[in-house]
This record gives C-alpha cells, sequence and structure tokens, in this order.
C-alpha cells in the first residue's frame, strides 16, 4: 500500500486543509483512517511551522495503528523524523528514519524518503560521501514508485543529491543535476523548491567566478522565497550573499547579509544553518580587525556544532557513515 497525498494541499494552502482535516476527524470513523487523517494534519502543522503540534499528531496517529499498518506506521516515523532533523535534534531523526525503512519495504516512495533521511543525517555530520549513495538509491527508489511517484519528493531527492555534491565540491556534476532537476522543480504544485534551486545555481555559478550571474540567482531566490514565505530558504539565501559579499570585498554587505540570515535562523531554531551563519561570521570579523566579535561567532560556531552532534549513538553513525555498509542498506 502506499500512501500518497491526494492533493499537495497540506503545504500549498496548509491553513485551509488543517481546517478540512480537523472537520474529519470529528467523525468517528475506523482507526486506521483516524491515523491517516492525524498524518496529514501532522504534515499542515509542520508546513505552519508548529513543530511540537505536528508531532503530537504523529504520535497520537502511532498510537491508533496496529502492527499490520505498516504503510502508516512508517509515515509516522517519516514526518516525526523530518521534524527532529529540521530542528537538529539528529540521534532522534537518526533514529526514526532507521525505524521507517523496513516499514517502507514494500512503498517504494516511503523508501525513498527513508533513504534521503539517512543520506541527510550523513551529510549533516560531515559524511558527504555515504550521503550521496544513500541519495543516489533514494533518487532509485522514487524512480521506482512509477506513476504512484510524486514530483515533489523526487525534485526534493534532487536538490538533496546536488547538496552532496556541493559539499564535495564536484562543481560540474552539480551544474548537470541541477539541469536535470530543473523540470521536475517546474511540475512540483506551487513549486517548492524553484527558491532553493536557484541558491544551488548561485553557488555553481560563484564556483566558476561568474559573481555576477551568482548574485542575480540570489536575487531570484530570495524573492521568491519572500513570496513563499520560506524562511529557511531565505536564510540559506542570505546565508550564500554573505558569501559572495566576502568575495566582492564588501565587508559590510557581507556582515549585514549574514546578521539577517542570523535573525532568521534563531527563533526557528534551525541549528546547522546558524553554525554556518556563526562560522562564515567569524571569518568576516577576523578579515576586519573585529578579532573580539570574530572569537564570539568562533565560541557559537562550536556551540552549535556540539549541539548537533550530542546524543548521537556513535555506533549505528559509523555503521551509517561506512560507505560500503551504506551501499548494502542502500541496495
Amino acid at each position: 500500500m502506499s500512501f500518497v497525498a491526494e492533493s499537495a494541499a497540506w503545504y500549498l494552502q496548509p491553513g485551509r486543509q488543517l481546517a478540512e482535516i480537523d472537520r474529519l476527524l470529528a467523525r468517528p470513523d475506523a482507526p486506521p483512517l483516524q491515523a491517516a487523517r492525524l498524518i496529514e494534519r501532522g504534515r499542515c502543522l509542520e508546513a505552519l511551522w508548529q513543530p511540537q503540534s505536528a508531532l503530537n499528531a504523529y504520535t497520537e496517529a502511532d498510537g491508533l495503528l496496529g502492527t499490520s499498518d505498516t504503510a502508516l506506521r512508517c509515515r509516522t516515523r517519516l514526518g516525526a523524523a523530518a521534524i527532529h532533523y529540521a530542528h537538529a535534534d539528529y540521534a532522534a531523526a537518526l533514529q526514526a528514519w532507521q525505524q521507517a525503512l523496513p516499514l517502507a519495504a514494500d512503498d517504494a516512495l516511503a523508501k525513498s524518503e527513508a533513504l534521503l533521511g539517512l543520506g541527510r543525517i550523513c551529510q549533516a555530520l560531515g559524511g558527504a560521501e555515504p550521503a550521496l549513495h544513500y541519495k543516489a538509491a533514494a533518487l532509485r527508489a522514487a524512480g521506482a514508485a512509477g506513476a504512484a511517484g510524486d514530483s515533489r519528493v523526487q525534485a526534493m531527492i534532487a536538490l538533496n543529491v546536488v547538496a552532496s555534491l556541493n559539499a564535495l565540491g564536484r562543481y560540474d556534476e552539480m551544474a548537470v543535476t541541477l539541469a536535470e532537476a530543473a523540470p521536475q522543480i517546474a511540475a512540483t504544485p506551487g513549486r517548492p523548491f524553484e527558491a532553493e534551486w536557484q541558491v544551488y545555481a548561485s553557488i555553481v555559478a560563484q564556483a566558476n567566478n561568474r559573481l555576477r550571474d551568482a548574485g542575480r540567482c540570489l536575487d531570484i531566490a530570495l524573492a521568491l522565497a519572500d513570496g513563499a514565505n520560506n524562511h529557511w530558504v531565505r536564510a540559506f539565501a542570505l546565508l550564500q550573499q554573505g558569501q559572495l559579499r566576502t568575495r566582492l570585498h564588501d565587508g559590510r554587505g557581507a556582515l549585514d547579509a549574514l546578521h539577517a540570515a542570523r535573525e532568521i535562523g534563531e527563533p526557528m531554531g534551525i541549528a546547522h544553518t546558524l553554525m554556518d551563519i556563526h562560522g562564515q561570521l567569524a571569518k568576516v570579523n577576523e578579515a576586519q580587525g573585529n578579532l573580539g566579535d570574530a572569537l564570539e561567532h568562533c565560541k557559537l560556531h562550536h556551540q552549535y556544532y556540539r549541539w548537533t552532534h550530542d546524543g548521537l549513538n556513535r555506533d549505528a553513525l559509523a555503521l551509517l557513515t561506512a560507505t560500503p555498509a551504506g551501499e548494502r542498506l542502500a541496495h
């Protein structure tokens, strides 16, 4: 059984969809149907950036399900994992994605999301090469979903492959993958990944010293992120803008962009992005001779690093990031 959303309403119109789901939840229907609605409720709440309420919905859904309801149980883990990951609780995210993978045995689309999640954990903790193996396996699984596939999931996976290639400095492959992903980005209802695509296009442009093109891509990304109310992508774009301004020897512009990124990231709790922001702020301040500020940002960079690594199961992580083991699991 494949659990694919009937529409894109949970991320295109989450408030309206949430109201409809709450109306349906008032009916005395069978537990699996109620659980499916609670999962949809969790997705809506996640889109509305109410993570704890979303986690509560997934937990409540899981409590209604029996051992035979594997597809829905898998979806509760996938939903919870995404929220834990967004808040850099990588230990909880890793556990949830590892639980989801065996439950997704008969659902290629869910399997692709679980494999992507394991790749994202590897990526976040510095294992870009094993991350790429998991994400490539996720792309294959999404392709195997065929007509049951979801352009949103395929576009999301493709951009995560791009992120791993970026971490490895393989910019020519990034450009190819971005070009291949463009039709999926365009086909996704609401085009939620277009702004992120533009940020990665700017990184490729910077790598090839096309700094004017990089600036244009970031301007487009920021405009799209504002229009879609996509706070994380706006923070990501501002981080890249700060790096671009640094290359252009515009220290004031770099600091303005990075502080704007920080102001977005702190209330969201996006620890990994904040770690990168403080790392870049430390470099810019050091270059300008502001050694006291540079030291403070360096301390915050390390604080966020410790936060993201806190509570991880080291044995599970070692197995996850070992490329041969990753290849075995991915296949």
